[in-house]
Formats: structure tokens, C-alpha cells, sequence
């Protein structure tokens, strides 16, 4: 009668559904410069925000031994106002990525890397077509003009 109520309990119980993902990491130095994609395993079916997390946390050691590196990795500071480090929403097509800690940029080019990776790593997933990018105060990231709206409308 146990084997009989446990296997009911396995039939009935959710698989863990893992999921791969790409994680596009920076390689070289270049503007806005070459990235490479790595394989993540996602424990969830959050795949696109458990995507951003691994690009924020970075490369593991064999693969900065390979030259790769995230431009993200170590610039979140101060405290969230989101209760997280970023909130994610994807809805028609676009996927809006805002910061809920101040991001500190490390010069153009390393702006123009971090906002590749981000882009290419969200574009892989087909519900999106579009990617925006906000610092924690709503300004597009790393936008200095003085809009700050960029990466809204498409123009500088």
C-alpha cells in the first residue's frame, strides 16, 4: 500500500523543469565589441530573468580564462528600491529592463559592451523582438543626453 501511495504522489508531483539559455558574455575590448554565448541550465521557467541574473553575476572561471566578461559584473551599488536588482517585463515584443540599484558605467565603451550583452542575451528568447534599458531613476542606461530618453525613441 506505501509503493502504491508513493508512486500516486510521483505521478501527481511536477517534474522540475530545467531549461537551457543563452548568456551573452563580452570578448575583447572592442566598441561596442564581440560576444560570445555561453550555456546556462535555468531551474525555472523564469528563463529570461534567471538569463540577466547569470550575465550580472559573470563568467565562471574557465570561461574568463577564455577571455570572457561581463561588463555588469560588480557596477550594481546601493540599495534596491525594487526589492531585487532588476524587474523584467516582456510585453509585445519588448522587453523592458529596468535597474532597481544604481549601475556605475566604466566609459563608453564598456557602456556599449554591457548594453550588447543585454540586447543580444533578451533578443534570443522569440517573444522579443525589442530591448529597453533603464537605470534605476527611469533614464535610459547610460543615456547622457539630456532627455535621457534614447533608448525610447530610437534617437539620440
Amino acid at each position: 500500500m506505501k509503493e502504491l501511495l508513493l508512486a500516486a504522489m510521483l505521478a501527481v508531483t511536477p517534474a522540475q523543469t530545467t531549461v537551457n539559455v543563452k548568456v551573452y558574455f563580452s570578448q575583447g575590448h572592442g566598441v561596442p565589441g564581440k560576444v560570445v554565448p555561453v550555456t546556462r541550465t535555468s531551474p525555472h521557467a523564469g528563463v529570461a530573468r534567471f538569463a540577466v541574473e547569470q550575465l550580472i553575476k559573470g563568467p565562471t572561471a574557465a570561461e574568463r580564462r577564455r577571455g570572457l566578461h561581463s561588463e555588469l559584473t560588480g557596477k550594481l551599488r546601493g540599495r534596491s528600491d525594487c526589492g531585487a536588482d532588476f524587474s523584467l517585463k516582456i510585453r509585445k515584443g519588448t522587453a523592458t529592463l529596468r535597474f532597481c540599484r544604481t549601475v556605475w558605467g566604466a566609459g563608453v565603451g564598456s557602456d556599449a559592451r554591457a548594453l550588447r550583452t543585454i540586447d543580444r542575451t533578451l533578443k534570443q528568447f522569440p517573444t522579443v523582438k525589442r530591448v529597453v534599458t533603464l537605470a534605476k531613476d527611469g533614464r535610459c542606461l547610460f543615456d547622457q543626453t539630456e532627455s535621457g530618453t534614447s533608448c525610447l525613441t530610437g534617437r539620440e
